[in-house]
């Protein structure tokens, strides 16, 4: 398999510092993909939270802060174009997500404050608007990379099964971007009972063909790479916890967005993983049905 690279990046700005994050992590990806950014400001006359403060943001102030992204990605070498669309807030997903089909996007980066509050995702917030709407991977930051490191160097990638993992391992691959970069592939062993009493648990024999398939794919590529299985227990949180201890700086997970099995183990692990963990979360593209 063609090994894949994000190499046009799109990145949603709110000036946040959640926001101010997401440039550092696109600076990093860009870098290791020799990659070209379009900035995207979503402007409307909702209340926003900037700087510690809730305001009205003008257009003026809208076109300002899209400049100074633009200035700073430019001045960290990365080719950008910068551009502020209306939209209100209702639609503001809908507008990122159309601008990352138009450009072909690889890649859509975001602070987590700069799609929604996640306290409302129940509500349909923006974030899962977002995360249903877009068809290319799309990664989740909460604070600045580890500036002690030269670029990221691990990378966990956190599969079910099935259909997940083709969009998981590409996913991966294209974030191992960086020289030496080691992929822990993660499987978390599920059971589950249905409302008949029917109980379904993964037999060993295919949680080790998972494995075996991801982990052949990255040797291919010529990615170093180990995996691991972790059995029963709440995903987000065994995923959180192996990613902590392992000292990853991104975290990987899979197609959550199809409706195979996968979808039913990852299903909600996107969201709960986003309060479990304040790495990266790279969410992997969805595959056509």
């Amino acid at each position: 398999m063609k090994r894949p690279r994000f190499s046009r990046i799109i990145l949603a700005t709110d000036g946040s510092p959640e926001s101010d994050a997401a440039v550092d992590w696109t600076i990093a990806f860009a870098k290791a993909a020799a990659a070209s950014v379009d900035v995207v400001h979503v402007w409307n006359l909702g209340v926003h939270h900037r700087h510690g403060v809730w305001d009205v943001e003008t257009r003026s102030e809208a076109e300002s802060l899209m400049n100074e992204t633009v200035t700073d990605l430019s001045a960290a070498g990365i080719p950008a174009v910068g551009q502020v669309m209306h939209a209100d807030v209702t639609h503001v997903a809908a507008a990122i997500a159309e601008t990352a089909r138009q450009s072909q996007a690889d890649l859509v980066v975001v602070g987590s404050r700069g799609i929604s509050d996640w306290q409302s995702m129940i509500q349909h917030s923006v974030s899962h608007q977002l995360l249903c709407a877009l068809h290319c991977p799309l990664l989740i930051v909460h604070a600045k990379p580890d500036s002690s490191k030269n670029g990221f160097q691990r990378v966990l990638a956190a599969i079910a099964g099935a259909d997940d993992v083709l969009p998981a391992i590409r996913a991966a691959m294209a974030a191992a971007s960086e020289p030496g970069t080691e992929v822990l592939v993660v499987h978390v062993a599920q059971s589950f009972v249905g409302a008949h009493g029917f109980a379904y648990v993964e037999p060993e024999e295919e949680i080790h063909a998972t494995l075996e398939q991801a982990t052949s794919l990255l040797n291919e590529a010529g990615i170093v790479c180990k995996a691991m299985i972790a059995h029963a227990g709440p995903v987000a949180q065994v995923v959180a916890k192996i990613a902590a201890e392992w000292r990853a700086d991104v975290i990987v997970i899979g197609s959550s967005r199809t409706g195979d099995l996968g979808s039913i183990i990852f299903g909600s692990v996107t969201h709960d993983l986003l309060r479990a963990s304040k790495r990266a979360l790279l969410v992997a593209e969805r595959l056509p049905r």
